[in-house]
């Protein structure tokens, strides 16, 4: 099947209340996924301390972080395996079957004994769980991208930007536990036992969201292309022969995203308590309330993607994030620094971030290789830029004693991203081009 270049679809901001009860189910689940995954960069100080001892505190934090990459580094792996599950045997019963493995690698690694009980086999236990945790998310954040934006492909930004503005109330809710925490309980508590509980509680949430997913209809673009027996033998194979430069893009629009998104929510509390003195209780409190209140950006900017040139969104975004993110840390790491204005600033680009950028994926690629494409792109992306971020950022403010050591990492990726402007993009619109009317038509009436 070949890729076409057709007229653009309709252009909306609004959408029908099925298909935003649709949006909102789909998104429950990437909320809880995602905060499975980030609880353990907000629990690191408590995770190095339990399973990566050393008189070093940095150096103990550098290898929880090191861990923190590694599950990073499985999430490609785990994008091509259920990306071509997803394109040969349907969307829903793949990234479904993510999140169930992400509930229950979670759950264990709330249950595992540290260092001092089992020794060397606590860290090698805690890696192996967290290369299964970066594994399952490799396929859900894109498999709900893929799932939704081929439902409602007309108003494919909109419902995106629903997604990944309950990515963000699930960075709200994994803050906002660790504040309750460290609120209620004592520093030897949070030791002991209290940095488990929210693991317990994301692995807990999980298992609800993968039963609601389990009564999800079939999304209508992929019906149709099976009822033309159409898929793709191997869709990673299909994927690099045809559609290289919509890799290439695609590579480079989500590698600003994953590295402005760890950054300014997954890597901000540990980088704000450890190494700038920040109350761990206040940082969490402030992050909640930030980035609750900033998340309606994600739908903004989400419907903005609709109506906007992409390759001028992703031009803007890269010379903000790379001139903003310079003085902002100055600010941070200055003596009239305010923890309140702190948040803000990092709500507010992880927020505009995860609104305009991800929704530029779905026209690079079409449907036989859509899951597949979408995976891999926003999955390398992640891993390789986003996964080393904390790493790398904590490295330079160690060697060069530059606590703008994110600001300078930022901006190198945000350079590195402009490439994508000077590619030819690929515009394939949500269909294919063997799909009769009355198999188009499945779209929007597949979940009434």
């Amino acid at each position: 099947m070949t890729q076409t270049t057709p007229t653009q679809p309709k252009r909306c901001i609004t959408a029908s209340s099925s298909q935003y009860k649709l949006a909102s189910s789909v998104s429950l689940g990437g909320m809880l996924e995602i905060y499975d995954f980030l609880i353990y960069g907000l629990m690191a100080s408590y995770i190095a301390e339990n399973f990566f001892p050393a008189e070093d505190h940095i150096t103990s934090l550098l290898s929880t972080f090191a861990t923190f990459a590694i599950g990073y580094l499985t999430r490609p792996l785990g994008g091509i395996v259920f990306g071509h599950f997803g394109d040969r045997y349907g969307r829903k019963k793949t990234f479904t079957f993510s999140i169930f493995l992400m509930a229950v690698t979670t759950t264990l690694m709330g249950c595992l004994p540290g260092w001092e009980s089992i020794g060397a086999a606590a860290p090698i236990a805690l890696i192996i769980l967290r290369l299964l945790q970066g594994f399952s998310l490799g396929g859900e954040i894109p498999g709900a991208i893929t799932y939704l934006s081929e439902s409602t492909p007309e108003r494919r930004g909109l419902v995106i930007g629903i997604l990944f503005l309950a990515i963000m109330i699930g960075i709200s809710l994994g803050t906002f536990v660790h504040g309750i925490l460290e609120m209620h309980l004592s520093a030897d508590d949070m030791k002991e036992w209290g940095w488990r509980v929210p693991f317990w509680v994301g692995g807990s949430l999980g298992i609800i969201s993968y039963h609601i997913r389990k009564h999800f209809s079939e999304s209508g673009l992929f019906e149709a292309l099976d009822q033309t027996k159409a898929q793709a033998s191997i869709p990673i194979v299909l994927l690099f022969k045809q559609h290289t430069r919509g890799v290439i893009c695609g590579f480079m629009t989500i590698g600003l995203c994953g590295a402005t998104v760890t950054i300014y929510s997954i890597y901000m509390p540990s980088y704000l308590s450890s190494l700038l003195g920040f109350s761990r209780e206040a940082v969490a409190w402030h992050t909640t309330l930030a980035f609750l209140m900033l998340s309606p950006l994600c739908l903004i900017f989400g419907m903005l993607s609709d109506l906007i040139n992409h390759k001028l969104i992703l031009g803007v975004m890269a010379v903000v994030i790379a001139t903003i993110s310079w003085p902002a840390f100055q600010y941070f790491s200055s003596p009239a620094a305010e923890l309140n204005k702190i948040m803000l600033i990092c709500g507010l680009l992880a927020a505009t971030a995860s609104g305009a950028l991800p929704p530029l994926l779905i026209s690079f690629f079409p449907t036989e290789v859509r899951y597949t494409g979408i995976a891999t792109c926003y999955n390398i992306g992640f891993a390789i830029f986003g996964g080393i971020a904390p790493f790398t950022s904590t490295l330079l403010a160690k060697y060069s004693d530059n606590t703008s050591g994110p600001a300078i990492y930022l901006s190198l990726i945000a350079v590195i991203s402009l490439i994508a402007l000077f590619i030819p993009w690929p515009k394939v619109q949500l269909t294919t081009d063997k799909l009769d009317e009355d198999s188009q038509s499945q779209v929007t009436d597949i979940h009434r």
